[in-house]
């Protein structure tokens, strides 16, 4: 179902790569290059040497390389071979992604950095969202928050109606662009929305946060909707911040 601006109604559904045959490959590959400690700069094996390696074919491989150089973690260079491109300064976000739905835990700096940047886009996404909200935007935001009691009530995670609601706002704003971008952050947060939602308790208080993000943006009171993502964001941060630090300690 579509809105008058074409939207679909719910933004989030087929979002994720399907785990195929190919994303394994991939994910073996990065497993190597982790393993081997290479750097950006350092080449990789030939085509025919990673085929034999993993016991697949040369037109496997080269798929599966073409994938990671759309996503700029690795270049060809004529006549010399493929090298390992500096992701951190060249790579694109969809890497990230990629290595999410893959099981690739994000490095401690990584998470940080997500969270900062989720917070700026966030913040200014509710800003956007006050002003430019129509009566679709809040019959989505009202659907979802209905599905987010149900889904409390009857003891379900509440982590993809969690992802359904933030994206709506970010919707809300009329920018395509930018939904595309935040999107690509649920995606990679899809497995730690879950265990954060797992026990059921901070449902209830997310969800009554949601709804008074939700009569800010309504109203069309853009300093009441930035404060109010911004309390909920707190909670959140402070959680991911705290997990960081436990997993550094046992380390």
């Amino acid at each position: 179902m579509t809105n008058s601006r074409g939207r679909q109604s719910d933004i989030s559904e087929g979002a994720a790569p399907v785990l195929d045959e190919r994303a394994n490959l991939i994910g073996r590959l990065l497993s190597f290059i982790a393993q081997r400690r290479l750097e950006p700069g350092d080449r990789l094996p030939s085509e025919r040497e990673l085929a034999e390696r993993f016991a697949v074919g040369r037109g496997a491989v080269r798929e599966a390389l073409a994938v990671l150089e759309t996503l700029r973690m690795v270049g060809r260079r004529p006549n010399s071979g493929i090298y390992l491109r500096p992701v951190e300064k060249q790579g694109s976000i969809e890497a990230i992604v990629l290595q999410a739905e893959l099981g690739i835990p994000l490095t401690e700096a990584e998470v940080r950095e997500v969270v900062e940047l989720r917070r700026i886009l966030e913040m200014q996404a509710m800003r956007l969202a006050a002003e430019r909200r129509d009566e679709d935007d809040i019959a989505q935001l009202d659907a979802i928050l209905a599905d987010g009691d149900r889904a409390i009530a009857a003891g379900e995670n509440l982590a993809d109606n969690d992802a359904a609601f933030h994206l709506a706002m970010v919707e809300a704003t009329g920018n395509h662009v930018f939904l595309r971008v935040v999107n690509a952050f649920y995606l990679m947060s899809r497995n730690r929305r879950r265990h954060y939602f797992a026990d059921g308790t901070r449902a209830p208080h997310s969800q009554a946060q949601h709804r008074a993000m939700r009569d800010a943006v309504e109203a069309g009171d853009s300093d009441r909707a930035e404060a109010a993502m911004g309390g909920h964001l707190r909670g959140v941060e402070s959680y991911w911040i705290e997990l960081l630090e436990r997993r550094a300690r046992r380390e």
